[in-house]
């Protein structure tokens, strides 16, 4: 019974850090060492804290950003993560937003579904961007995100050159916390190949119910963000003291 519970948690909030970067030009490449850029992955990540939104997304934009072969889980589920790290190897600290749609496929051992980000922001540091992007091919860019207290509750905010493009409110439930640990599944394609490949995130830290008072997408015309739209908000979750890893990618296979 809990393990069903986490899993149902960890389906609706935890995305966690599904990566980013801008990908480094050739230029830049012999000044990797004098840029401080990390190393490629495994990153090992803690102090994760932030907040998770679960969405049915308008189908349209979702039918155009994957490639062929990848399929939308039933529904157009996924969501929209929120968050910070404090410490980790190469790429922390960094806060970050991201949305992302469930997959079919590539579940997790845990049964939760494979996802693919549809559009992030990562730093404030450009690094992080750029390593997740070069290293695991994620649709990242520089940007940031903060937590802030409400009333009675939390707002989560993703900020891009100076504006709020997406926001989400939070209350939390009494007593509605539980440790959890689940692996996740993000898919990308690999800025060398193009290749689908599959970055495998060990997550571990505590999963707290919550309701969702609000989610908006509100990124201006033309931004990467506003190319989807929000169908329907399902629920919400928020997740503090996590640790986690993004492993290196590898070819998918189902």
């Amino acid at each position: 019974m809990l393990k069903t519970r986490v899993a149902a948690w960890l389906s609706q909030s935890l995305g966690i850090g599904t990566i980013a970067g801008l990908a480094l030009t050739a230029a830049a490449v012999p000044a990797r060492a004098a840029d401080h850029a990390p190393p490629p992955p495994p990153y090992e990540l803690t102090g994760m804290n932030g907040v998770g939104i679960s969405v049915v997304w308008d189908e349209a934009a979702i039918r155009k950003a994957l490639p062929p072969g990848i399929e939308p889980a039933k529904g157009m589920t996924g969501g929209i993560n929120i968050y910070s790290v404090r410490h980790g190897n190469g790429i922390a600290p960094y806060s970050a937003a991201y949305l992302y749609v469930d997959v079919e496929g590539y579940d997790s051992p845990e049964g939760i579904k494979g996802r693919w980000m549809l559009a992030g922001i990562y730093g404030p540091e450009p690094k992080t961007s750029a390593a997740l992007k070069e290293y695991n091919g994620l649709p990242v860019r520089p940007g940031t995100s903060r937590l802030e207290p409400t009333a009675d509750g939390k707002r989560a905010i993703g900020i891009f050159d100076g504006k709020e493009i997406v926001t989400a409110e939070i209350k939390p439930v009494p007593n509605g916390c539980a440790p959890a640990a689940a692996e996740l599944n993000y898919l990308s394609r690999s800025t060398e190949t193009g290749q689908v490949v599959v970055t495998k995130i060990p997550f571990a830290g505590d999963v707290c119910k919550a309701n969702l008072v609000s989610a908006e997408l509100t990124a201006p015309s033309g931004d990467a963000f506003a190319a989807y739209r929000i169908a329907r908000p399902v629920g919400a979750s928020e997740f503090r003291n996590g640790a986690f890893a993004f492993s290196a990618p590898v070819p998918a296979g189902k």
